[in-house]
């Protein structure tokens, strides 16, 4: 146990950022070496205003996918956007962001409260639409003759993380988050970890592992569509 402990809680963490930082730089380095051939585009393109509002749109609010189906609209553009407020919110376990909202007047019940409401909402709302992603590609037709086997284990991997996560939030898996801190902060320091009480949660540990994993998976798969798309975006605009 201690030798598994070891590999996922110390090990693995560093692999994973290691093996993230260079599938970054690779995929980074494919793209600027893509062809970019002169094309005549009809309509002539917008100007530089019109190009970025452009963008905006279809990286906000996915502006071609709802002219083309609105209910794959809906699904996809509320997983995007929770799935970002998780994100963001996953930074009150490594750091004590909860200072700044003290001084914006917020108690420590008021902070609890909002993350505790928000974040449980947040938890349910994207395994919910996870799995209603996931049957509509097990269930339409066309969804499932372009679905690859790499497509279906990106969604099962997000929804076995969301699902962890909910488990330790909704159950007496919940833990305080000094304790998160206090880890990652060990990590960040190149700390020795391997004793640290959090370790011992094996819901936590399966939980950030399945992370982690996801973490390394990110630049090899389509998960990465949207550094994509400012490549295609700046390749299509060129005439």
């Amino acid at each position: 146990m201690e030798a598994l402990k070891f590999l996922l809680g110390v090990f693995l963490p560093y692999l994973a950022l290691l093996v993230f930082v260079g599938g970054m730089l690779y995929r980074l380095a494919r793209w600027k070496k893509l062809a970019s051939p002169p094309m005549t585009l009809y309509p002539a393109p917008p100007d530089e205003a019109g190009n970025l509002k452009n963008l905006l749109k279809e990286t906000l609010f996915f502006k071609s996918l709802f002219h083309g189906d609105r209910w794959l609209w809906v699904l996809a553009w509320l997983f995007h956007v929770v799935l970002a407020l998780i994100f963001v919110g996953h930074f009150r376990v490594f750091t004590n962001v909860d200072a700044i909202f003290m001084k914006m007047g917020m108690s420590e019940q008021a902070i609890l409260a909002m993350s505790g409401g928000a974040g449980g909402a947040a938890g349910v709302i994207i395994l919910v639409t996870a799995i209603v992603l996931l049957v509509r590609r097990l269930v339409v037709q066309r969804a499932r003759e372009i679905t690859s086997v790499a497509d279906y284990f990106a969604l099962a991997l997000i929804g076995l993380i969301v699902f962890t996560g909910d488990i330790m939030r909704f159950s007496s898996e919940h833990f305080d988050l000094s304790d998160t801190r206090s880890y990652f902060a060990g990590l960040a320091t190149f700390s020795n970890v391997a004793g640290d009480p959090l370790l011992d949660n094996g819901v936590f540990l399966l939980h950030m592992t399945l992370a982690l994993l996801l973490f390394m998976y990110i630049p090899f798969s389509k998960i990465l569509h949207l550094g994509g798309f400012f490549f295609t975006h700046q390749l299509i605009r060129k005439n």
